[in-house]
């Protein structure tokens, strides 16, 4: 703690030394649209275009809302059940999320509802859990599927469902996803 101290006091009193730390966030920042415009670009939604997303409220799927408002693409987001869920979602709304949901919506027959209705053409994956289940699950037949350097889990889960949970492979094949991963 003393260490984090000093390094604090020694940015406050040397300005060469905390403009160096903001301008090596700045162009992290920078760095991470340009990721997300060329993570966007892969998909080739038109505008308005659905874009399903999980992991919204991280920085990366914020930025993704942002960009994807910009480029007036309708977004879908998953974000985890936690106990702040309501505050979250009217944060993602407030950046130009059009619909984000919890992810134990995510199983429900209203989402299968929601689903059917929009027909989102492509789904970005950006976790290992069981939301990349649901973001798979939500792009339309032959839409288009990126997972964002995460590993897939082995079978996709039908949770609830008297089914078996059925390989990534034959799912992928089964719905026709064409499959990318960065």
């Amino acid at each position: 703690m003393q260490a984090i101290s000093r390094s604090l006091a020694t940015g406050r009193q040397n300005p060469c030394i905390h403009n160096a730390i903001r301008c090596s966030s700045a162009s992290a920042a920078s760095d991470l649209r340009k990721k997300v415009e060329s993570i966007l670009d892969t998909l080739s939604l038109k505008p308005g275009g659905i874009l399903v997303q999980n992991d919204g409220d991280s920085d990366i799927g914020k930025l993704i809302i942002e960009l994807a408002k910009e480029r007036k693409y309708q977004t879908l987001s998953i974000v985890a059940d936690k106990p702040e869920c309501p505050e979250i979602i009217e944060e993602l709304k407030a950046l130009g999320a059009d619909i984000v949901v919890p992810e134990s919506y995510t199983k429900t027959w209203y989402m299968k509802r929601l689903v059917r209705e929009l027909s989102p053409p492509a789904g970005l994956n950006l976790r290992e859990d069981s939301q990349a289940t649901a973001v798979a699950r939500a792009v339309a037949n032959s839409g288009v599927f990126l997972t964002f350097g995460k590993k897939l889990p082995k079978y996709v889960d039908y949770g609830g469902a008297v089914r078996k949970p059925v390989e990534w492979t034959a799912f992928l094949k089964h719905k026709n996803l064409k499959v990318h991963t960065i």
